[in-house]
């Protein structure tokens, strides 16, 4: 289990693509380059991964199941994506906790911006969405939150303004892909 709280924002320098695999290299915060090695599981965009290789800055994963599921497919260089460490064995994960197991992508409809930051609004895929209520929490790339509001298939997420910073939220925009983890499933 993750915590979905992301701890620093990565960009994809290089993509190596194969027929059914690809290998993306991205540039790591320096502060999170330390705390990674080969074969530690991490949340990439909220996706389970395990690092391959690492080459000065740059850290390496092979994605290949998670292609026709996630938004990898459509990422290109200079692109950023949201990084979370696996916790350490012991470490409680709290309300909201992530398995890194995408189970598709839906598309941003709106953004908002409200005295708190700014409000989120996503066309969730009806297959996702059939079971999730106000409340509930999710996971949009890596991030988990609860359910503000919700009409049909649009949920409504509040983010705050200092997630801008450490976070690929400032690149959403209408009709956007973003990764979703639905969490009440378990």
């Amino acid at each position: 289990m993750f915590r979905g709280i992301v701890q620093g924002r990565g960009v994809i320098r290089s993509i190596s693509k194969s027929e059914d695999s690809q290998r993306h290299g991205i540039v790591f915060p320096e502060d999170m380059l330390q705390l990674v090695d080969v074969d530690t599981v991490m949340l990439v965009n909220g996706c389970s991964l395990t690092v391959v290789r690492i080459l000065g800055d740059m850290v390496y994963f092979d994605i290949d199941q998670a292609l026709g599921t996630t938004t990898f497919d459509g990422l290109k260089e200079g692109d950023h994506v949201n990084l979370e460490i696996h916790p350490k064995f012991g470490e409680v994960v709290g309300r909201g906790g992530l398995t890194g197991n995408i189970k598709g992508t839906a598309l941003v409809a709106a953004i908002e911006e409200n005295d708190a930051g700014f409000s989120v609004l996503i066309d969730i895929p009806k297959g996702l969405a059939e079971n999730l209520t106000v409340q509930d929490d999710i996971g949009i790339d890596g991030i988990s939150l609860p359910i503000t509001d919700m009409s049909d298939s649009i949920i409504t997420l509040n983010y705050s303004r200092d997630l801008l910073a450490s976070t690929n939220i400032a690149s959403l925009a209408k009709d956007v892909k973003v990764n979703v983890e639905i969490l009440n499933e378990w």
